[in-house]
């Protein structure tokens, strides 16, 4: 019969790498998940307050432009006069070619994201924010 040659029992051991794959893979993920992602952001400037907690005076001329959301719509009003839409409300803002500050009033039903439209849209066409009213509870 063959003798098969018997293996040495002194030989070194490889070591398991699986736990170390693990942690390799949960570091991977995790430095994945936590990279710094560019967020793009609207630069809001907001108006400084005169000496006794009033808009400073060449902020007077504002025109009032008032944001009503009722039946999951939203109603515009430029001087009292009102609109359906943001794209009427601006063209009306560009016919009357100011370059006064807008004051705005807003419904705090009025969903954010559709403030942050209007607010773009304002900044798109230069307008200057004087001041933005909610009414207090």
């Amino acid at each position: 019969m063959l003798e098969l040659p018997q293996k040495p029992s002194n030989s070194p051991l490889m070591p398991d790498l699986t736990a170390l794959i693990d942690v390799l893979f949960i570091l991977l993920v995790f430095l994945l998940l936590t990279a710094a992602v560019k967020l793009e952001m609207l630069d809001v400037a907001l108006p400084e307050v005169g000496s006794d907690n009033q808009a400073p005076l060449e902020q007077q001329k504002a025109i009032v432009l008032s944001v009503k959301y009722t039946d999951q719509q939203l109603i515009y009003a430029l001087a009292k006069q009102p609109f359906s839409s943001l794209n009427e409300v601006v063209d009306a803002l560009r016919e009357k070619k100011s370059q006064q500050g807008v004051y705005l009033a807003i419904d705090q039903q009025v969903p954010s994201g559709d403030l942050v439209k209007l607010l773009a849209a304002l900044s798109k066409e230069d307008h200057k924010i004087a001041n933005i009213l909610i009414e207090s509870e």
